[in-house]
């Protein structure tokens, strides 16, 4: 009997170990408005249908406190009844200290990614998503890359050039849209107040809104993360190569490896829609090999019939 006690012990011991080397928790964030519910639903879609049966994903919704629909809300926590391996926490967000914050090229819930290490205070790092942006892989390799001393890590922009006039001279210059944060380190430097104090003092001149106060806030502790994360809808080679070269003064920088981001481009783990929305009428039959693809994903949603009434999707007669 005591030999039989102990073996179960074990057994226990045991299966508790490597319950917690196989499972892999990734945390992501996204910050949304009710115009970006079903874009939002369809990457979170893309997220569960393609992440490892190991992996466990929490995830954290930033919305405007007062005015998210209760409806919409609804649909992104029915998530966790349709797939086992996730988590959707909804934070209401008061805009009282964002009252001074430029919004004449996006909405307020673009700067709720700045106030991150705050809004979940026991949490060491995460990855965040714009709502516009589709998942083809697991994300658990983006979650645990090596950050080095940077508390941002993000997906090339070559407007480096928005940060001179803060005085703020870079090639270093990333998108917002998706990002590896250490949320650790933001505390530590009291990140976040340097944010609010930025976005004071020069909310006129924010003409890329939160990438703006990113880029120059965190200068020097910002670096690139690998092209697969992150690369865009571009339409073909030539608009890769040509945003992957910066023509900065004496120097020919290029942010990538040219096989690397072509490599990215042709087979991407995240692909963020910045050069047309695949749900707008007003993209083109260019974008037509990733628009696609977000259709595909749109169709495993429950919002399915909904998505296409809210889009009218009858003008999409040349997609699926």
């Amino acid at each position: 009997m005591i030999i039989i006690f102990y073996f179960k012990l074990i057994m226990i011991i045991a299966f508790s170990f490597f319950d917690k080397i196989i499972k892999q928790k990734v945390v992501i964030a996204y910050g949304l408005n009710n115009k970006y519910t079903f874009p939002t639903l369809v990457s979170i879609t893309s997220i569960m249908e393609n992440g490892y049966s190991n992996t466990y994903y929490i995830f954290y919704l930033l919305v405007n406190k007062k005015n998210f629909k209760k409806e919409n809300r609804q649909i992104l926590i029915n998530l966790e009844k349709k797939y086992e391996k996730c988590e959707v926490n909804i934070i209401g967000i008061s805009n009282k200290n964002l009252i001074k914050a430029n919004t004449k090229r996006y909405p307020l819930s673009a700067y709720y990614r700045l106030y991150l290490a705050e809004l979940i205070p026991d949490l060491n790092r995460i990855i965040y998503l714009d709502g516009d942006t589709l998942i083809y892989t697991d994300l658990s390799e983006m979650y645990n890359l090596y950050m080095g001393n940077n508390i941002i890590l993000g997906f090339v922009d070559n407007s480096y050039k928005k940060a001179i006039k803060f005085g703020v001279k870079t090639y270093k210059y990333i998108v917002s849209g998706v990002l590896l944060i250490n949320l650790k380190k933001m505390r530590k430097e009291k990140i976040t107040q340097k944010f609010t104090d930025f976005i004071e003092k020069f909310q006129i001149k924010l003409t890329q809104e939160d990438q703006t106060v990113i880029n120059v806030v965190l200068h020097g502790r910002i670096d690139f993360l690998p092209p697969k994360f992150g690369i865009w809808n571009f339409r073909n080679n030539k608009s890769v190569l040509y945003h992957n070269y910066y023509r900065k003064e004496n120097l020919g920088i290029k942010a990538y490896d040219e096989k690397e981001i072509l490599k990215a481009w042709n087979s991407p783990s995240i692909l963020h829609y910045v050069k047309a929305k695949p749900w707008s009428k007003n993209s083109k039959i260019e974008y037509l090999k990733f628009n696609n693809d977000w259709w595909k994903y749109a169709r495993m949603t429950d919002e399915y019939n909904n998505i296409i009434s809210f889009y009218k999707r009858h003008i999409y007669s040349f997609y699926y």
